[in-house]
């Protein structure tokens, strides 16, 4: 039975929070140059010198002109152009938030990009599915965003599933599936099946017949971390009446994902049981789950491993990872910790928060920042208001309050979405 006791610990993180592994594909796409346009500076180089050299609104004049010629070249019969051209947009999306910009554009914007989905090859579908999903990070909940989602969802779930597309294709397939579903997907039925489609793609990673781990290249266990990361999302979002059934069917199956030899795979596994023992001890707050004992057990030996076969930095990862997990599964306690920006903060104390913050993250690399300050999405999954005016000073509260408040908007919102959807089958069923 796990203690009563929620002890928590606090690691306060400068930015967007710690490197992740899509940051050096961020950092290529934020210095790639446009083909298609006259001038060699890209629009991300631009964003961060043009306001020396001229007033805001005739360098947001410019910054549009150049994203404006971007779009036009998403459409160039030249690969190079095209793939130029669609870095370059990408590079644009992390780093403002263009939500009216694309609004008005976002049927172009769109057309282009499934258009290299589909007809693409290998790292043309890659960016391009990877585009869509900050598309849809732009235009968030909106009418424009929902039809985003209801016209590229058979399209990436049809490549997330050909086994003939490239490995990378079909990775940026499985988190754009995840994502774009998080913000858009308000039925209950078309959630079950993306999770479903994902879960397709990672129970390959499970222990074969003869209990031994299957081996794939590293280019697949990234295809399967993935899929597992995009479920874990959906899953932060599951409704109440859904969490035991998905409980039933996964909690005794997630455990042999700690045996893989990809250090990436092992730790979403850890944190997907973590995740769902979460969701579980919001029903039955003595909820112990299968094999406890022998759960446990693995898990303090990988967060004390000592062996040789992996190099020091990633024992290291696997022993800070681990002992946050056995923490939480022994003892119900999550190592909370705070993500500040600017002068505000978003506050992580939650296995489902830490999964949204983690995805979004992962899209936005070292854009993130610019979002939580002026994205209304991400302000309203992370409780921080309405967007504050440039100079405008934030009320501060007291780290305690602060907690307490960010506590009470993320358990609201999720009871908010998980009527929704429950309404909305309840309404399908009748």
């Amino acid at each position: 039975m796990p203690k009563k006791t929620r002890k928590r610990g606090r690691v306060e993180a400068e930015g967007a929070g710690p490197p992740l592994a899509s940051d050096h594909m961020d950092d290529a796409m934020s210095t790639a140059s446009v083909g298609s346009l006259s001038s060699e500076q890209s629009l991300d180089t631009f964003a961060e010198t043009g306001d020396d050299a001229v007033d805001e609104s005739s360098a947001q004049e410019v910054f549009e002109e150049k994203l404006n010629d971007a779009i036009e070249g998403l459409l160039e019969k030249s690969l190079k152009g095209r793939t130029n051209s669609i870095r370059s947009v990408i590079s644009a999306m992390r780093k403002r938030v263009l939500t009216g910009f694309l609004i008005d554009r976002h049927v172009t914007v769109t057309d282009a990009l499934e258009r290299s989905l589909k007809r693409g090859k290998g790292e043309e579908q890659a960016i391009s599915a990877s585009a869509l999903m900050l598309l849809s990070v732009q235009l968030g909940l909106t009418e424009e965003g929902e039809a985003l989602f209801n016209s590229i969802k058979p399209i990436l779930l049809s490549l997330l599933l050909d086994p003939s597309a490239s490995v990378a294709a079909r990775t940026q397939c499985a988190e754009a599936v995840g994502l774009c579903g998080f913000i858009c997907a308000n039925d209950i039925h078309v959630v079950a099946e993306l999770m479903s489609t994902l879960e397709s793609i990672f129970v390959k990673s499970y222990l074969k017949g003869d209990k031994t781990s299957p081996v794939f290249s590293p280019q697949t266990c990234a295809l399967h971390r993935a899929a597992l990361d995009s479920w874990s999302l959906l899953l932060s979002i599951a409704t109440t009446s859904s969490v035991k059934s998905l409980v039933d069917m996964h909690l005794h199956r997630l455990p042999e994902l700690l045996e893989n030899s990809d250090l990436e795979v092992r730790i979403a596994g850890g944190e997907a049981i973590s995740l769902l023992y979460e969701l579980a001890r919001e029903l039955d707050e003595d909820f112990e789950g299968p094999a406890m004992d022998s759960l446990c057990e693995k898990l303090k030996q990988m967060s004390t491993d000592n062996s040789k076969h992996q190099n020091k930095k990633d024992r290291k990862q696997q022993r800070s990872s681990f002992r946050d997990i056995l923490h939480y599964i022994e003892d119900a306690s999550f190592r909370d910790f705070e993500c500040k920006f600017g002068n505000e903060s978003v506050y992580i104390d939650s296995w489902a928060r830490k999964r949204q913050y983690d995805s979004l993250c992962s899209s936005l690399g070292s854009g993130m920042n610019s979002h939580l300050k002026g994205n209304v999405l991400l302000r309203d999954i992370f409780g921080l208001g309405a967007p504050i005016p440039a100079g405008a000073v934030s009320d501060k509260l007291s780290k305690n309050d602060r907690r307490l408040y960010n506590q009470a908007v993320f358990k609201a919102r999720t009871q908010i979405r998980q009527k929704l959807r429950d309404k909305r089958m309840a309404k399908l069923s009748g």
